[in-house]
């Protein structure tokens, strides 16, 4: 069990600089390498359905964090997915999404606002826009993918829990119905090794949590729009 002195470490230490952090250029370019490699590679992973699998990376000045999820949608085609994920534009309602709408839509691509919340050692919400593109690959398969283009704290300070924020979906017809596989991308500011052993399972906790909550919150909606013919 963390000790009380713990929690209130732990807190000090992750709200040190607050109003101040933000990423360098180390850890931008980083990023970005990171971010393309994931990219030539995604949903290499197979995961058991519903059981989140994730990963941190330490790389100059931040943190990594990398979760993968799938689940299967049984009685439905691809297409119909796509154009009911396509046609909300936002994302499926789930608890941390405390507001959302469509900002712009052009062809395949739509432009969303979402207020989150993340909460952990302390609870920090966020004004957030992100580029979604929707790619009809085949018949059988299609793929979207959402990009973070604004993350600001809603109260004007930087706790550099939350700089970028990338997601993946692969949308696959199988004899059943369609399998989903999820992937996000996330980067924050390094955990002081002080408090590591304290914040460490929490910020995994989160991101299990996140993705457990985003395949839920697909499968609540798919689920509810059936029959879809």
């Amino acid at each position: 069990m963390i000790s009380r002195f713990a929690t209130f470490a732990a807190v000090g230490a992750l709200a040190v600089g607050a109003g101040s952090l933000r990423p360098d250029t180390g850890t931008l370019a980083a990023w970005n390498e990171f971010v393309s490699r994931a990219e030539n590679d995604l949903h290499s992973c197979q995961c058991d359905t519903g059981k989140p699998q994730g990963k941190t990376y330490e790389i100059p000045g931040g943190t990594i964090h990398q979760w993968r999820g799938e689940l299967l949608i049984k009685g439905v085609t691809v297409d119909e997915v796509v154009n009911a994920l396509q046609s909300r534009g936002v994302p499926p309602p789930q608890e941390d999404v405390l507001e959302s709408r469509v900002l712009s839509r052009s062809g395949e691509s739509v432009v969303v606002y979402l207020k989150l919340s993340r909460q952990a050692l302390i609870t920090v919400t966020y004004d957030t826009e992100h580029a979604v593109t929707f790619n009809r690959l085949s018949p059988t398969a299609a793929e979207s993918r959402s990009i973070a283009t604004r993350i600001d704290e809603a109260d004007g300070r930087d706790h550099g829990f939350l700089w970028r924020l990338n997601s993946y979906w692969r949308y696959e017809q199988e004899h059943e119905g369609v399998r989903i596989r999820g992937e996000s991308l996330s980067l924050s500011r390094r955990v002081p090794t002080v408090v590591k052993p304290v914040a460490g399972p929490i910020i995994t906790r989160i991101g299990r949590d996140s993705m457990a909550s985003a395949l839920e919150a697909v499968r609540r909606f798919l689920e509810g729009l059936k029959p879809m013919s």
